[in-house]
């Protein structure tokens, strides 16, 4: 159990460095693109970090903690793009990275007792 507990933080701590980098590249290119990928893109991204600590943390609450932080982190990356050469600010993005981490906490908090109860058999 422990170490798939290291496995899932290790994998949310890289999947943050990735979105982080890829919210401060100057240009970036969806690899789907369709009328408005990029907020899909943004809600799917925060969604998945915020789900990956209830599936790290073997505290509850410790997990919600962290899960709740990738708001603060959506808005400060959203921010940060204003001195970015080719990004931009945008609240509609801002939105997004803000509403997909608050589905990812809720969801990530129902799915984590039958995560971990399937693990345990």
């Amino acid at each position: 159990m422990r170490s798939f507990s290291r496995l899932f933080i290790l994998l949310w701590a890289v999947s943050i460095a990735a979105v982080c980098y890829l919210s401060l590249t100057p240009v970036i290119e969806f690899p789907v693109d369709f009328w408005n990928a990029d907020l899909v893109y943004h809600f799917l991204a925060y969604s998945y970090l915020s789900v990956l600590p209830f599936l790290g943390f073997q505290i509850p609450k410790s997990a919600l903690m962290a899960a709740i932080l990738m708001i603060p982190l959506g808005i400060s990356l959203e921010f940060a793009q204003l001195w970015v050469p080719g990004r931009i600010f945008s609240v509609a993005d801002l939105s997004a990275n803000i509403l997909g981490a608050s589905c990812g906490a809720v969801c990530g908090k129902y799915l984590r007792p039958n995560f971990w109860e399937l693990c345990s058999r």
